[in-house]
């Protein structure tokens, strides 16, 4: 008969020193492939952001046109948000991805 390899407990996970790792294990901390993402268009007012609420279907990058060196602006968007950011912002360079 075959013995079964006894099962060895993982090592623990040694912490890093590194200030970086330790910020962006932080941020990631709860933030998996399968979960569904929110639309991050905001629908509030200006005392407080208010989020949308519907899963989002697209990854926008927004570049700025205006000559100014603005930085690029990633956002994960709705149809219906994505349908509104391309008539609100004319000039502006839109691209869209489906998630």
């Amino acid at each position: 008969m075959r013995q079964k390899n006894p099962i060895r407990p993982a090592a623990p996970a040694q912490e890093s020193a590194d200030p970086f790792e330790q910020e962006f294990a932080g941020i990631a901390l709860g933030w998996h492939d399968r979960s569904p993402r929110e639309c991050e268009c905001d629908h509030g007012d200006d005392e407080a952001y208010a989020a949308c609420g519907r899963r989002a279907k697209w990854r926008v990058t927004i570049d700025c046109t205006c000559g100014e060196n603005h930085p690029r602006t990633v956002e994960l968007l709705c149809t219906k948000c994505l349908r509104t950011a391309r008539e609100d912002l004319g000039d502006e360079s839109i691209t869209a991805r489906p998630l």
